[in-house]
């Protein structure tokens, strides 16, 4: 995977620019404020349909404008393919391949694959476990458009049945009609077992490269590893009994809260070092290295699905580094075939004998 140049007109500070990344490695600098992280947002649109930082869409639109477009020329090795996501605050949100609408935004995952790392994710993603499920179900509907349709089926589900559990708890019943939860229910444990089998299985291949990247970047005495809370069987069978136990079990309960209290929208992806919780226990370097690790392990587990790689998007990813770190990370870079990133700095000598300048100072 690859892009080629970038054409904004207008988006977040940007009202018009266009961007050439000839080369395979381009160093995008310049002062803080200048729309850096914003370029790298704007490549990820082009990916996933959506701010990769979880921003709403209207707030990607510059002032006194009422739209964005952000336009991309894309090639995965084969095929040349020009993608574009157009949003204004009266049509809302198009996508386009080769000037063809998709018939949904979300048809975009899977034709144009990134991984982002951002700093400000060491906080969000690393301490909140929504923003890690979100994490985990970005890169698995990137590499399976099986998960994807299971996982928009899935929260249609879940919303229809916190109406009737909300609706339930107005009433003051003790529980919900079984007869009308019922089929709900059914499609709820079908649902919620395949996208946990999904999600297990890709932490079971992640963990490997995950490790693998902790080790190159800490001292010898240091192990990270990555698990999987919220079910305690491994194949789907086991997986469709444990939910659908957990739910009957769990009815009276539910109907007092008015919302489903068990299931994938309600597990999480743990961090640990040393077999202690990352979030709790490890420092902001050692968070950012263990973020760092799991992005290049993200990359290598798109590989491994698509045989394709996807292009990294590494926001200030030098911030805090010690050279140490620093020159390791320069040499796994190596390792892929598209590499974006951004500092505040200008590039210093290691970084210009690897990258392409694109300044934003001009």
């Amino acid at each position: 995977m690859r892009i080629r140049e970038l054409t904004l007109r207008p988006f977040r500070n940007f009202a018009a620019i266009r961007l050439n990344f000839a080369a395979d490695y381009a160093l995008v600098f310049g002062p803080n404020g200048r729309g850096k992280s914003n370029i790298l947002e704007a490549i990820s649109y082009l990916s996933i349909g959506k701010s990769v930082r979880g921003a709403k869409d209207t707030q990607a639109v510059p002032h006194d404008e009422e739209f964005f477009d952000i336009q991309g020329q894309c090639t995965d090795g084969r095929h040349e393919q020009q993608l574009r996501v157009f949003y204004s605050k009266k049509e809302g949100k198009k996508a386009f391949a080769d000037a063809s609408a998709l018939p949904r935004v979300s048809d975009l995952l899977g034709v144009f694959r990134t991984v982002h790392f951002s700093p400000e994710d060491v906080s969000l993603v690393l301490r909140f476990p929504a923003q890690r499920r979100r994490l985990l179900d970005i890169l698995i509907s990137q590499s399976s458009a099986t998960y994807l349709r299971d996982l928009q089926r899935y929260h249609r589900v879940l919303a229809q049945r916190n109406h009737l559990l909300r609706a339930a708890k107005k009433s003051d019943r003790s529980r919900a009609d079984p007869q009308v939860m019922e089929p709900w229910d059914a499609q709820l444990i079908e649902l919620g077992a395949q996208l946990r089998w999904h999600r297990l299985d890709a932490l079971e291949k992640l963990r490997a490269p995950f490790r693998r990247y902790y080790d190159r970047f800490s001292p010898a005495d240091e192990e990270a590893d990555i698990g999987y809370q919220g079910a305690r069987e491994r194949e789907l069978d086991p997986l469709r009994d444990e939910l659908r136990e957990v739910l009957e079990r769990r009815r009276e309960q539910e109907a007092q809260v008015g919302h489903t209290l068990n299931g994938p929208h309600r597990d999480d992806l743990k961090f640990s070092l040393n077999g202690e919780s990352a979030e709790v226990y490890a420092s902001e370097g050692q968070l950012k290295t263990v973020l760092i690790s799991w992005k290049l392990a993200e990359a290598r587990y798109m590989e491994e699905q698509t045989s394709r790689q996807p292009v990294l998007l590494l926001d200030d990813v030098f911030s805090e580094l010690d050279p140490g770190r620093t020159g390791e990370l320069l040499n796994i870079m190596d390792e892929f075939d598209q590499v974006i990133a951004t500092t505040p700095q200008e590039p210093d000598a290691r970084q210009e004998a690897r990258f392409e300048p694109i300044n934003l100072q001009k």
